[in-house]
């Protein structure tokens, strides 16, 4: 009686398996909107208004003295500007990601 009960539980998980494979749907790629753009920092000791409001701080890990300020246009465009804590500078670039 157990092997029956064994044989039939490996039978219904093989079944299982190939009803769940077959009903997999395979995903498109991503569309690509474009590259994520790195632009020049416009001041070297200044973040520019433009940005927006300030929504988020997040550190680096492997780099501690790097932290990354999130900002958010009112077109909820985001811009993060890369800050060196222990050397009081801005990174001459900021990273722009556009909001669809």
């Amino acid at each position: 009686m157990v092997k029956r009960v064994g044989t039939l539980c490996i039978l219904a998980v093989c079944f299982l398996a190939i009803l769940l494979t077959i009903s997999c749907k395979k995903l498109g790629q991503p569309s690509a909107k474009g590259p994520l753009t790195f632009e020049p920092s416009r001041f070297a000791a200044a973040i520019p208004d433009d940005y927006g409001a300030l929504v988020g701080v997040t550190q680096n890990p492997q780099f501690p003295a790097w932290v990354t300020l999130w900002f958010q246009k009112p077109d909820r465009t985001i811009t993060c500007v890369f800050v060196n804590i222990d050397e009081g500078r801005i990174f001459e670039k900021a990273l722009t990601i556009p909001r669809k």
